[in-house]
């Protein structure tokens, strides 16, 4: 495993919204909820192994993007990010507004 993988990993987890900080140096990124900055993880390499900071595997080498759906998950995000819809599909019906 090498810095280019836990750049796709922090790249998966930024579309879930997280901030996401690297350290190629240590082989280590933090995760943190932008809206709660307590919830936040330290992943660390491990072998072919992505673990936190607890040595709780989280992920593999070639499944980033499984390893950041738990990731996101431990740290209260659902979904990746997308863009709010907007238009006709994201107005009350004239019904619903009296």
């Amino acid at each position: 495993m090498d810095s280019n993988d836990l750049q796709r990993l922090a790249g998966h987890l930024e579309k879930y919204g997280l901030q996401v900080t690297v350290d190629d140096s240590v082989m280590r990124l933090n995760a943190t909820n932008p809206l709660n900055s307590r919830l936040t993880e330290e992943i660390l390499t491990k072998g072919d192994q992505y673990v936190t900071g607890f040595d709780y595997a989280i992920g593999e080498h070639g499944h980033e993007q499984a390893g950041a759906e738990r990731i996101a998950r431990m740290l209260a995000v659902g979904t990746p990010a997308t863009a709010a819809p907007t238009g006709p599909a994201n107005r009350l019906p004239a019904e619903a507004r009296r």
